[in-house]
């Protein structure tokens, strides 16, 4: 604590949060390595209150002395700038009741060599199960963060985790075009990659791909993967769960907590310390015991995520989701898990029961969804035509509508659940979908 006894010198309050990361990456392009690399950073972020005046600076070092420069200038910032009337405090000293989760140091000391030994298999895996398959892009790679938060109110806690991760890019020629790009992946706390699924499922969708089928309905039953499901939700549902948009009131749920919102079969939670997460935090980037939140249960929308600032100003408290933006050092509220809970049926099952439907991979245009009404307007991208319970061939279509009028009609959900990294953490299951209304795209 000897760095915080010399910033509190300069202020009434301080933290400080200490960053080292590992990365190691390599990328795959037109079937083969185009890059590997291993990174390191070591980074401080120091805030400061002195009289309700915010000073923040970032050093890209642990070094002692290079922080204590870092303070004094965290401090000059502070008295340069405004008074913030609704600062309360930072948090305070706290248990924290974070079950036993093993970190996995093979992957702090994982090399490029072993990613690129996955990679080259899995691309000749592909190209030899299908001559006409490209491998346009994909990556493998680790990471390892060991991080530690202090404050002036006798917050300290350190926590360190790992994750790997692997995913592919494949297109499959026909003549001179081809076939809609078909992605998958695998992300583990551990280095047992599963290369085998990743391969297996894209060429399972590319081998239908190949076959276009356009389609005249102006409805149908639909599927949305967990990636596609992911893609929608981050950018409509998600942002509307922040306290802040209830402070300012730029959510639709402002006044809704305690009813019924979504379909009954939906209940979603964030939960760091679940089995598949690959971030299991003792504590958020403010050092705030990490918790399982119910967000949505049954349909009922039970509250919002909130970090200290926020929290404190609504009287509601931090529920342990500040999150912390590396470019500015400051604190925003972020999802650490996001779980939507499985059904009962298996998702072969589900296909099997559509007589004439869609199955939908991916999403294009999700980012322009408006995240203040829920309104959506996406390409359905990869998506795939299912006749008699059976994939026959690729389609692209138009999908618009409401978030909340979607999740409101929910016909089934699946057993399965996949772990997601894209745009944020979430395990996600397949959700059904009847009588969705559809625009047919010409391709």
């Amino acid at each position: 604590m000897n760095l915080i006894n010399y910033g509190e010198r300069f202020f009434d309050e301080l933290e400080i949060a200490k960053y080292r990361r590992k990365e190691v990456s390599v990328d795959v392009e037109l079937n083969q390595i185009s890059m590997s690399s291993v990174g390191y950073r070591a980074l401080t972020v120091i805030r400061g209150i002195k009289d309700k005046k915010i000073g923040i600076f970032i050093v890209d070092s642990d070094d002692e002395g290079e922080i204590k420069r870092g303070i004094e200038q965290a401090a000059k910032n502070a008295m340069a700038n405004e008074r913030d009337e609704k600062w309360v405090e930072l948090p305070k000293e706290q248990k924290y009741n974070a079950p036993e989760i093993e970190s996995n140091y093979e992957i702090k000391d994982a090399s490029p060599d072993f990613f690129v030994n996955l990679l080259n298999d899995a691309i000749k895996d592909v190209r030899t199960r299908d001559k006409r398959a490209m491998v346009a892009g994909g990556a493998a790679g680790g990471s390892w963060l060991e991080m530690r938060i202090l404050n002036s109110h006798g917050i300290d806690i350190m926590q360190e985790f790992g994750s790997t991760f692997m995913y592919l890019y494949v297109a499959g020629r026909m003549g001179n075009s081809v076939t809609p790009g078909i992605m998958d992946f695998d992300v583990r706390r551990d280095m047992n990659l599963d290369k085998n699924f990743i391969v297996s499922s894209i060429l399972e969708k590319l081998k239908y791909a190949y076959t276009m089928k356009k389609s005249n309905k102006t409805e149908g039953n639909v599927i949305i993967e967990p990636l596609a499901l992911a893609e929608l939700l981050y950018f409509t549902l998600i942002p509307a769960i922040n306290g802040e948009r209830k402070v300012k009131n730029t959510t639709p749920l402002s006044d809704k907590v305690g009813q019924k919102i979504l379909d009954e079969k939906i209940t979603i939670y964030d939960d760091p310390w679940h089995p598949i997460s690959t971030n299991p935090i003792i504590a958020d980037d403010e050092g705030v015991a990490a918790r399982v939140n119910k967000i949505f249960e049954k349909g009922i929308f039970k509250g919002f995520l909130w970090d200290n600032y926020w929290g404190n100003i609504s009287g509601e408290g931090s529920t342990g989701n500040g999150t912390r933006n590396f470019s500015t050092g400051g604190i925003g509220i972020g999802v650490h898990n996001l779980v939507i809970e499985s059904g009962n049926k298996e998702k072969e099952k589900l296909i099997g029961e559509i007589k004439d439907g869609f199955l939908i991979s991916g999403f294009q245009g999700a980012h322009s969804s408006n995240p203040d009404t829920g309104d959506f307007s996406v390409v359905a991208n990869p998506a795939f035509k299912i006749e008699d319970g059976k994939l026959v061939g690729s389609t692209v279509f138009m999908l618009s509508g409401n978030v909340y009028s979607l999740l409101g009609n929910v016909a089934d959900i699946s057993r399965e659940q996949r772990k997601i990294v894209v745009m944020g953490n979430g395990v996600m299951p397949d959700m059904l979908f009847e009588n969705l209304k559809i625009a047919p795209v010409s391709r």
